[in-house]
């Protein structure tokens, strides 16, 4: 799993598979790495936000070729604590969105944490091979 925790701390944009009613919707979004937890924020009226409200299950990609990971799980509500983390992260990367926030041009962020399941790895640097699959 630290190799796939390094991938991710290397990056910060995803594509976040969700579904409902049998409808799947990717989005790309940014995410946070906070501690050892996936931590991502979206707008609570987003169809993103009612799609994790109605079916917690994900599926959760990153790159950074030539590796890859793809996270299988469910999401839950995190902590004060890592809601708080999170805005300190995002807010140090991007100063703007809090500016806009109390400004009311952003809604407040309604917040997720991946609960992995399993995660499937790739690093192609030796060539094609079949992911790793990691077990959560």
């Amino acid at each position: 799993m630290d190799k796939v925790l390094q991938l991710l701390r290397e990056n910060m944009i995803c594509c976040l598979a969700t579904c409902s009613d049998d409808k799947p919707r990717a989005s790309a979004m940014e995410y946070v790495i906070a501690g050892d937890y996936i931590l991502f924020a979206t707008d609570g009226d987003s169809i993103k936000a009612a799609n994790l409200r109605a079916n917690n299950k994900i599926s959760f990609s990153a790159h950074s070729m030539p590796q890859f990971v793809t996270i299988d799980g469910t999401t839950m509500e995190p902590s004060e604590a890592e809601i708080n983390e999170y805005n300190r992260i995002l807010f140090d990367r991007h100063p703007e969105f809090k500016d806009m926030i109390a400004k009311g041009m952003m809604k407040p962020f309604t917040y997720f944490k991946l609960v992995p399941e399993v995660a499937y790895y790739n690093d192609y640097s030796n060539g094609m091979k079949p992911p790793e699959i990691i077990k959560m």
